[in-house]
Parts: C-alpha cells; structure tokens; sequence
C-alpha cells in the first residue's frame, strides 16, 4: 500500500510539472502564430525554452528518465540562450531600444552543447549510469554545474540590468502602487525561486532543488493570468527610466520644430496604424537618433513614445467606431495598430474612460 501511495505522489509530481510544460509550449507556440515583431519571437522562444525546461524536470525529479534518458538535459542550451535573450527583451521593454543581437550571447549556449556532447554520444544504458551517479562522478559534475549555469545566467542577466538601469533611475514607490502589486509579487517570486535553485544545486541539497522546479509552473500560470495588469506597470517604471536618464540633454544641436514638422507629416500619413512602429523606426523617419526622439517624446510632452502613438491610434479608433458601418472591435484594434484586443480594450479605457463597446454604444444614443 506504502507503495502505491508513492508511486501516486511520483505521478503527481510528473503530471504537475508536465502540465506546466505542456502549458508554456502551447503558450509560446500561440504567441508566435498571433505575433511576428522580434520581441513576441524572443518571448515565444523563452516561453518555449521555460517549457523545455519543466519537462526535463518532470523527468529527472520523478525518476521517469530512466524511460527517456535522452530527454534530461535538452533544455540547458535553450536556457543559457533565453538568459541572453531576456537582456535584450528587457531593453526593448524598458528602454524601447531596437533588440540587436550580439555573438557574445550565444557563446554559453554552444559551450553547453559542446559540454553535453558526450553524454549525447552514450547508450541509453550509458545516460541512465550518469545520471544515477551524477553526484559522485566527475563528468556529474559538470552535468550540475550547468544546471546550476542556467540559473546563475538568469540571475545575473536581470541583475545586469536592474543595476544598470533600474536602481540609479526607477522610484521605489513605483513598486507599490495599487497597479504594480502584482507585477511586484510575481518579480519577488521568481528571484526567491532562482535563488533557492541556485543554493539547492551549488550545496547539493535535493529539496530545495526540487521545490524550485515545483515552483516555476505556479510563476508561469501566475503571470499568465496577470500579464494584463503588468503592462500598465512596465509603463511607468519605461517613463520613470526614461526621465531619469535624459537629465543631460541630447537635444542641444537638433531643432525642435524640425522634429514637430516632421513628426505632423508622418502622423497625417498615419504611421501609428503600423503595428510594427518602434521607437527606432520612427526615429529613422523622423531623422534623428532614438535616444534623442525619446528624450524629445518626455520633454515635450512629459511621456514616452508610446503614449504619444497610443493617442493617435485611439483617435483613430473612435473615428472608426463611429461609422456608420459597424466593423468587429478586434478588426478595429488591428486596423489602428494594436497587435491584440486585450490590449487595444486597456488602452481606450485609459485614455477614453469607457470600453470601446461601451463608446459605441453611447454614441448611437446621442
């Protein structure tokens, strides 16, 4: 009976953490059907890596490797490039810089390859007798090393960033705000998960190991079901570093009214309806650096890049809404450049007051 009650808590144990797999591939896999700018790539591919990631841990902390041995450490590469990957994704997402790899982040992810070759090069019979002495044989050795590499790639990806942008520029009290709650949680979570990895693999101490792998699907179903509430977030702590930094001025030698004349002309040619529009694109039109046009956006107007092209696409929204000729609010949301209905529906709120329907609605009655 003993037995029995074991081999259900395994079980439970392999369907927890597959499900939070099978749910970050779906996840990932729909995310780069419905979007294809280079930051929703990057995202699908460290949803999918976070993926891979749970379900060789589903089967190492089961035991069911002894099944499919080759399965184990598929997802270290993937990681070691998703932590390079994740700098460049959070400079997009911060610092609205255009994402532009470099062959320094991909160097971790080929010397795991390299470094995983030989276990690769085994039998089935030769995998399963490494990992059963994994911790005791010196290739073992490496083999945890590289577990505990990904994690520490992670840490010191963000940790890279948060020292060179966040802390000297960012408020502390933005964190506390009503709508930053839960992106602050779920921020604490992922550290406090990475940090019990960590200390798990580097001291050799099995349950903290395993409770950071049981954690990881409660952070991906957490964020997925909050992801809504972290976009107004990402919003401030964008304006916050982005006021901080142009403290020194860019703007000394470029005509301000050369900026507004050219920015009129590309607004009347609706450049805002390009749901691809970045802030280096536009600064390309425009004729000047993106550091400079993003300066300008705050200085000018007190805001970032894309407050000033929401409120074009929201106009333009409305004008639509008031046709006669009823159009679907997802066709609408694409037609003025948002890339999803969640979003388009969050930003009109904001700015308007009422849901999109909510305006169509009041605008027959008037």
């Amino acid at each position: 009976m003993e037995t029995e009650s074991i081999s259900l808590n395994v079980l439970l144990e392999f369907l927890w953490m597959g499900s939070g797999a099978i749910f970050c591939i779906i996840w990932s896999l729909s995310n780069l059907v419905n979007n294809h700018k280079k930051s929703d790539l990057i995202w699908s591919f460290i949803l999918f890596s976070t993926g891979l990631w749970l379900l060789t841990g589903a089967f190492m902390f089961t035991g069911f490797y002894l099944f499919l041995p080759s399965v184990v450490f598929i997802h270290i590469p993937f990681i070691f490039l998703s932590a390079s990957f994740l700098y460049y994704y959070l400079e997009y997402l911060f610092l609205e810089k255009e994402i532009r790899f470099h062959w320094i982040g991909f160097l971790p992810s080929l010397l795991a390859i390299g470094l995983l070759f030989p276990y690769y090069l085994e039998s089935e019979e030769g995998k399963i007798q490494i990992l059963n002495t994994i911790q005791v044989s010196e290739y073992g050795s490496i083999l945890s090393g590289l577990n505990l590499g990904i994690k520490l790639s992670i840490l010191l990806s963000v940790g890279i960033f948060l020292i060179r942008e966040w802390i000297p520029n960012v408020m502390l009290s933005i964190f506390f705000t009503k709508k930053a709650i839960y992106s602050l949680v779920f921020i604490l979570l992922v550290w406090i998960d990475l940090f019990i990895g960590s200390i798990g693999f580097s001291l050799q101490i099995p349950f903290f190991r395993k409770l950071s792998a049981y954690l990881l699907p409660i952070l991906m179903y957490f964020y997925y079901f909050t992801r809504e509430l972290w976009e107004p977030f990402v919003s401030d702590v964008r304006d916050n570093i982005q006021k901080n930094k142009y403290e020194k001025s860019k703007l000394v030698s470029v005509p301000l009214e050369t900026i507004d004349q050219k920015l009129y002309e590309l607004m009347i040619e609706k450049v805002y309806c390009d749901e691809d529009l970045n802030l280096s694109k536009l600064a390309d039109m425009v004729g000047v650096k993106s550091g400079q046009l993003s300066e300008y956006f705050h200085k000018r107007y007190g805001f970032g890049f894309y407050h000033y092209i929401n409120q074009y696409r929201i106009e333009e929204a409305k004008r639509y809404l008031l046709e006669p000729t009823e159009r679907t609010i997802l066709s609408i949301a694409d037609a003025v450049g948002f890339n999803s209905k969640s979003t388009f529906n969050r930003v009109f709120l904001e700015k308007v007051g009422i849901t999109p329907t909510d305006f169509r609605k009041q605008s027959k009655l008037s």
